[in-house]
């Protein structure tokens, strides 16, 4: 094992450029040495539990993995000799998972410069049967074939020589190393989602009973005209002062329905009222108590994504028991988002309509 306290310097501005640049940038000599670690997820952790001799395949915070390869080794004939303090420390390589083996190939032969050698990479099946992968096969592929038996191993073989020279094994990162900012970030989501879902719940439930409140107050006053009608009609006035006045107020409602569609787009029902009734007194009380719900919807999102992106990671490995208990949880988060979304969805598109028709 490697010293703890031993101070290592690992180079990874030039990995991390072919990793992450566009095509159309160029790589300028010592030009992120300032922050050659910055977000790449570089840890002591990494290089600490690293074995003598082997490789290490780690994640990063983003889509790359983190390759950590002691190169040192090729260079030592004589496998036997102690390790030099001072000898280089081992390479950091930067991968992305559609780069094919070839371009890693390309990385380290670029650090064993001016050497040539032919390099390799092999992995065993669970049966024991060894099997040696074109470089034209991408890093994500590869990887998933070598979870399977956690490691796999790269050899080198020196130029004019049949025989691997230097046989160097990599250790592959278990489903819970490499999902671990994953989880990590689905956590901080959940924790920010269950906060504001606390609040949200609040707002929906008093705009709901504003909204029944609402309808029955309607009905009471649907009951009170009925009521002065039948009054007037029978005792009062007569059938006819009051079959006019009937008549005009059954036209006036037919005209604030109709100036209600032409206001909103839409016909006039007891769903639309309501519904209009719900969105408006939910928008009020989210702006009143500091609820985002632009916000919310995209960390919703976010946890979507990030929870279908580990049940793929979860694929490779087989990890049944996460994938079933995340399909239980995501089918009833999503039921609960879809329809919160998609009263969101209605509550914009009317507001679309009142842009519009001012406009016009």
């Amino acid at each position: 094992m490697y010293e703890p306290h031993r101070p290592f310097f690992l180079a990874v501005t030039h990995s991390r450029f072919l990793a992450e640049a566009s095509h159309k940038e160029k790589w300028k000599d010592g030009e992120s040495d300032a922050g050659a670690g910055r977000d790449v997820g570089l840890d002591s952790e990494d290089v600490d539990t690293l074995a003598e001799g082997k490789g290490k395949l780690s994640p990063t915070a983003s889509h790359i993995f983190k390759l950590i390869l002691p190169l040192e080794h090729y260079r030592r004939r004589d496998q036997a000799q102690a390790a030099d303090p001072k000898s280089p420390p081992p390479t950091v390589f930067l991968l992305h998972p559609s780069q094919p083996l070839s371009h890693v190939s390309r990385l380290i032969l670029a650090s064993l410069a001016p050497e040539t050698p032919t390099i390799s990479f092999r992995s065993i099946t669970p049966r024991g049967h060894t099997i040696q992968w074109s470089e034209s096969t991408d890093v994500a592929n590869f990887i998933r074939d070598a979870a399977r038996t956690r490691e796999f191993k790269i050899y080198i073989t020196a130029a004019g020589e049949d025989e691997p020279h230097t046989e160097i094994p990599v250790e592959v990162p278990s489903f819970e190393d490499r999902t671990r900012f994953l989880r990590r970030r689905l956590a901080i989501v959940e924790q920010a989602l269950a906060r504001m879902e606390d609040l949200k719940k609040q707002c929906d439930e008093e705009a709901h009973r504003g909204a029944r409140r609402m309808a029955v107050g309607g009905f009471g006053i649907l009951v009170v005209y009925w009521g002065v009608v039948a009054r007037l009609t029978f005792w009062d006035l007569g059938w006819d002062v009051m079959e006019p006045i009937t008549y005009l107020s059954g036209l006036s409602m037919v005209i604030l329905g109709y100036m209600w569609f032409l206001v909103r787009g839409r016909e006039v029902s007891y769903s639309s009222v309501l519904h209009h009734s719900v969105s408006a007194r939910r928008e009020a009380l989210y702006k009143a108590r500091g609820l985002d719900v632009d916000r919310w919807l995209e960390l919703v999102n976010e946890a979507r994504s990030l929870r279908r992106e580990i049940s793929r990671i979860a694929e490779d490995y087989d990890e049944r028991r996460w994938k079933e208990s995340e399909e239980e949880e995501r089918e009833a988060r999503e039921r609960g988002a879809s329809a919160q979304a998609g009263d969101a969805k209605e509550a914009e598109e009317e507001n679309f309509v009142l842009i519009r028709n001012e406009k016009s």
